[in-house]
């Protein structure tokens, strides 16, 4: 069975010690916020996130540097299930600084306190600097009593419980501003992701009337499979279930990437039946969609994603994802404007920039 870590003291601990310095390591932390429309933004600050060109590539290799080298940071808006603005923006090491909980990325700042998250963004993209506040107000995750998967490298840690966000960004004269549901998480890892053990994984959350649940699905390089379905409550009170995953018949992206138009994990009278609706981030190695999410105490929106480690940063994909990664100072490829930046307007953008 894959084991994943999820017990840390409580919604405040730090992080899993070493996972800035260890070569091929990670450490990210990742905020969604979603409406009942489809409408909704993406946060993802990170050190070392193994998706960046190069940098799994050489985890592979023994010959990665230490994560807190390849800082980032990734924004996606969506309006409607359709992605509405998308930059991933990678810094310079001596841009960026954690001080606890609070993060900064160039002239962005990240705080997350005992559930709740203030994000003020302001960074350089395609079609001028994306600006605005993001905001979540959560129920505190609290300690977990007896959790059922350990991994001593690896760690999975859900903030909060049931939250509440709001955003209001703009680059130029284009805003996207709403409120909804919100989830706050940290994933952090002493290398990379195939040598946890981790081969491809699913997840999707959703807010029901009294509870947030987490359903997460985890298969290693040889099948093995592993699942969890997680509730936090209204008071924070974490319960962690082993779950069994029944996938629907998978499907491929035109990219060749797997994924299940539906997944159910069970545990026993707890269910959870994951609906794909939008694929508004659909790549070779990566998806992540909006979906219908029902389960024995309720039906909710929800959002999750899919991902294949080995597909992860081959070389055959790199010069395709350079093309959507931004790198503070460069050098840039010439594509960058097509892939990032706001979603309306990205072909005049290129050919000005010619």
């Amino acid at each position: 069975m894959v084991c994943m870590m999820f017990s840390i003291p409580d919604a405040n601990a730090d992080l899993l010690p070493g996972a800035l310095d260890a070569p091929g390591g990670f450490a990210w932390w990742y905020a969604d916020l979603l409406d009942d429309s489809g409408n909704g933004v993406v946060l993802i600050p990170a050190w070392g996130l193994p998706f960046l060109p190069g940098y799994a590539g050489a985890a592979r290799r023994g010959a990665a540097p230490p994560p807190l080298r390849r800082p980032s940071l990734a924004v996606s808006v969506y309006q409607g299930g359709r992605p509405a603005y998308y930059l991933v923006h990678e810094l310079r090491p001596q841009d960026t600084s954690r001080d606890g909980h609070a993060l900064r990325f160039g002239d962005s700042t990240l705080e997350f306190d005992r559930g709740s998250l203030r994000a003020v963004l302001d960074l350089p993209g395609p079609g001028g600097r994306l600006k605005g506040e993001v905001l979540v107000d959560g129920v505190p995750r609290r300690p977990v009593v007896d959790c059922p998967t350990r991994h001593p490298e690896h760690e999975w840690a859900p903030l909060c419980g049931p939250a509440r966000g709001s955003w209001n960004l703009g680059v130029g004269g284009r805003r996207w501003c709403g409120d909804g549901s919100a989830y706050l998480d940290r994933n952090a890892g002493l290398a990379h992701l195939e040598a946890l053990g981790i081969g491809r994984w699913t997840w999707a959350r959703a807010q029901l009337p009294d509870r947030l649940r987490v359903g997460y699905a985890v298969w290693t390089p040889a099948g093995l499979e592993s699942s969890l379905i997680v509730d936090v409550m209204g008071d924070g009170t974490p319960v962690v279930r082993p779950a069994v995953a029944q996938p629907a018949r998978s499907r491929r992206n035109a990219w060749g990437l797997r994924w299940w138009p539906s997944l159910t994990l069970v545990s026993g009278a707890a269910r959870m039946e994951i609906s794909v609706r939008h694929r508004p981030d659909n790549g070779p190695f990566y998806l992540r969609h909006l979906c219908e999410v029902r389960t024995e105490v309720g039906d909710a929106p929800g959002m999750g994603e899919v991902c294949e480690s080995a597909r992860v940063d081959v070389a055959w994909q790199r010069p395709l994802v350079q093309m959507a990664v931004q790198r503070q100072g460069g050098p840039n490829s010439m594509f960058l404007p097509l892939f990032s930046g706001p979603a309306e307007g990205r072909l005049p953008r290129w050919v000005r920039g010619w």
